[in-house]
């Protein structure tokens, strides 16, 4: 992940906090070792570097739903429901590097292999999915920007409403909560 960031910042850029505490050297070392094991970072780059429109990112078909978790914070949601679905593949959308590493933890620890992280800016996903193939969308407590100056900022406007409704199969869902 960090030598991804480093090649390819533009998909990494976030306005807000990336880290919150220090993470220790054997978390580093998990993320370097695991973090391209486990993650479609490597695959979403790759494709809208092509910036070829008929590509789009390929996902295991061998589940029942595939859903979407952007923001997962520290992950006990995505994981709570991972382990409840085991039939269900779990893409969580993080950018926050302190929830990567806990989920990635847990991952590894568990040998889990519903969940796919993702921790490049959740709008880069979006654009590498192929249209009607989410079943469920869930946005929890996304950063408000309630400044009208930040309005670029709000993942939930008019066009990634729409954009997300594009990647959504027919009777998909978006779920949003807010605490704001």
């Amino acid at each position: 992940m960090f030598d991804l960031n480093n090649k390819f910042p533009e998909f990494y850029q976030f306005h807000g906090r990336r880290i919150s505490k220090k993470i220790s050297a054997s978390n580093i070392d998990l993320v370097k070792n695991k973090f391209k094991e486990h993650s479609i970072d490597h695959d979403v780059i790759n494709l809208l570097n092509k910036k070829s429109y008929n590509l789009n990112l390929s996902l295991n078909n061998n589940f029942k739903k595939i859903i979407i978790e952007v923001g997962f914070g520290n992950g006990d949601y995505l994981i709570g429901n991972a382990i409840k679905n085991p039939n269900f593949l779990y893409i969580g959308s993080e950018v926050y590097i302190n929830g990567i590493v806990k989920v990635l933890k847990y991952i590894t620890e568990s040998n889990i292999d519903n969940i796919k992280l993702c921790g490049i800016n959740f709008l880069y996903l979006l654009k590498s999915l192929k249209f009607k193939t989410i079943d469920e969308i869930y946005i929890i407590n996304p950063d408000p920007w309630p400044k009208k100056k930040h309005i670029k900022r709000r993942l939930l406007n008019c066009d990634n409403l729409l954009l997300m409704n594009k990647i959504l199969k027919k009777k998909g869902k978006i779920f949003i909560s807010t605490d704001s």
